[in-house]
Parts: C-alpha cells; sequence; structure tokens
C-alpha cells in the first residue's frame, strides 16, 4: 500500500496537480465537466429507462450513453489527479472512500446496463423490470457519488 501511496503522490508532484493552485483548480474545472458530461446524459437515459421521461427515441439514447462515457473518462481522469494532491489525506478520509465505493457500484450497474444493453439492443430493455431498476440505481448512486464529492471539501 505504501509503494501506491507513493506512486501517487509522484503522480501529483510529476503533474503539478500537488504543487500548483492554477493546476489544481485546471484539473478540479475539468473535473466538474466530466461530472456533467457523465451525469446529464446519463440522468436522461436513466430516466426514459425508469419511464419517467417518454420522449427520448433509442438513437437519443445512443448519442447521450456515448457523451456519459467520455464524461466518466474525463471524472475517472482528473479525480486521480486530484487525490494526488494528497493521497494520504484522501485514502484517511471515510467521505472519500465511501465515494470510491459508490462510484465502483455506479461502473459496475453501468457496466452491467452496457453489456445487457449490446446483447439485446437499448430498445429491448426499455420495457424490462431489470433495466428500470438499474437505471433507478444508477440515479441514485451517481447523485450520492456527486453528493459525497462535494461532501469530501468539508471533512
Amino acid at each position: 500500500m505504501e509503494t501506491l501511496v507513493g506512486l501517487w503522490t509522484d503522480l501529483g508532484r510529476i503533474t503539478g496537480v500537488a504543487l500548483s493552485t492554477p493546476v489544481y483548480a485546471a484539473v478540479s474545472a475539468l473535473h466538474v465537466v466530466g461530472l456533467a458530461l457523465l451525469f446529464g446524459p446519463i440522468a436522461l437515459v436513466d430516466l426514459r429507462i425508469a419511464r419517467l421521461l417518454r420522449s427520448l427515441d433509442v438513437s437519443a439514447l445512443a448519442l447521450l450513453r456515448a457523451t456519459a462515457r467520455i464524461g466518466i473518462a474525463l471524472a475517472v481522469a482528473t479525480g486521480v489527479l486530484l487525490a494526488a494532491a494528497r493521497p494520504d489525506e484522501y485514502l484517511a478520509n471515510p467521505t472519500f472512500l465511501a465515494k470510491l465505493t459508490v462510484v465502483g457500484l455506479g461502473l459496475a450497474n453501468a457496466l452491467a446496463f452496457e453489456v445487457a444493453a449490446r446483447r439485446t439492443g437499448i430498445a429491448a430493455m426499455l420495457d424490462q423490470p431489470l433495466a428500470r431498476a438499474s437505471a433507478l440505481a444508477s440515479l441514485a448512486l451517481w447523485l450520492a457519488a456527486i453528493g459525497l464529492g462535494r461532501w469530501i471539501a468539508f471533512t
């Protein structure tokens, strides 16, 4: 574990995130952009699959899911960099660990959904109770991750 923390600390220094307030602020801003690109589109997809929003067609869902994939990639990459500024502190913070757990569950849920969607097609999933449960879980998990992420600043 010490080796991992050491490598993570080195990443923070090499990238400047740990040494420069402007770099940290820029990475933080990109993290927020990643969250927006993830949550905005995926919330619409989840609401459609949960039958709370009916006007999105399958082609719109595909575009929104692609946008959310870009968002999660950006959010994860910048999140790793942000935590590299002070990995010891973050890894000792229960709120940060809770966020990592929730993000992991959100990613697992999204991966399971994507596998099912590629196997059966997104249109076929629109009426499946399991897909609806996955969509509602997705909404809850990503909202919890955002809330925990904000709470880290206060712990």
